[in-house]
């Protein structure tokens, strides 16, 4: 049988250990020192193990302070899922359908599950979108009120899907607003999805988000099989000031992540 060798021996074991629920959110890590004498490792080791952890986003590791256990967010596995989609050259074809699946079901979730306080918090960032005065304000206030939705279902498995796709979704987002004859059609299907919601009316909320994700299919045109990449790149260049896309992308990841 092959042995591992100490360094991967190390890391499984940590993973092991936090994935399990051994070290909860915000607990100390044993100091390197303590981690090299306990598994027979040098502490350089011990560093490059702790390092790999923290770029998979299972610890924070704080100068000065040492390593603590990091509590899983939503999006911890979003920019792999994403830098996948992008390799594939998502259209929004490909995007709305997916999406017509996962959130239909996910409004219909949040109609029943809704609590008077997340209803109030939808209905400030539906306020939020509509006082926006530019596109890419309204696009994060947008991708904000679906994934505030995303929340209310109560599933993390739903949550994280919507998540993986949120940066296309902002995307395409930037690609509907900045189209008057699309916004004009999408748009009010915001307050037909926030009614159904506040009335705790599963089919109404349902049928409205199928309403406002379909709205690409008969509006995009050429562009509802081009790639998703291309067109938001050509939108972009129409925005002044330019948009760093990577920056903003960054933002809206750590925005719908709870």
């Amino acid at each position: 049988m092959t042995t591992r060798p100490p360094r991967a021996s190390l890391e499984a074991h940590l993973e092991q250990e936090l994935l399990s629920g051994r070290f909860q959110p915000g607990e100390k890590l044993p100091s390197e020192r303590i981690l090299a004498e306990t598994y027979a490792v040098s502490r350089p080791i011990v560093r490059e193990v702790l390092r790999s952890l923290q770029e998979r986003r299972l610890v924070d590791v704080i100068a000065g302070r040492g390593t603590f256990a990091r509590a899983a967010k939503t999006t911890d596995g979003a920019r792999s899922l994403d830098a996948f989609f992008r390799r594939r050259q998502v259209t929004p074809r490909e995007l709305t359908d997916a999406r017509i699946m996962v959130e239909s079901v996910t409004a219909a979730a949040a109609a029943r599950l809704a609590t008077d306080e997340e209803i109030a918090s939808l209905l400030a960032t539906l306020e939020r979108f509509n006082k926006a005065t530019n596109v890419v304000d309204r696009a994060r206030a947008d991708i904000a009120f679906h994934a505030a939705i995303a929340r209310m279902a109560r599933n993390p498995v739903i949550e994280a899907m919507f998540a993986s796709v949120s940066g296309l979704a902002f995307e395409l987002m930037l690609r509907s607003l900045s189209d008057p004859h699309v916004a004009r059609e999408g748009v009010p299907f915001h307050d037909d999805i926030f009614t159904a919601i506040k009335e705790h009316d599963p089919e109404g909320a349902r049928q409205a988000m199928l309403g406002h994700l379909s709205v690409a299919r008969r509006t995009y045109g050429a562009d509802y099989d081009k790639s998703l990449d291309d067109i938001v790149h050509r939108e972009l260049g129409k925005l002044i000031p330019a948009v760093d896309l990577d920056h903003l992308l960054n933002e809206i990841f750590d925005e719908v992540s709870p």
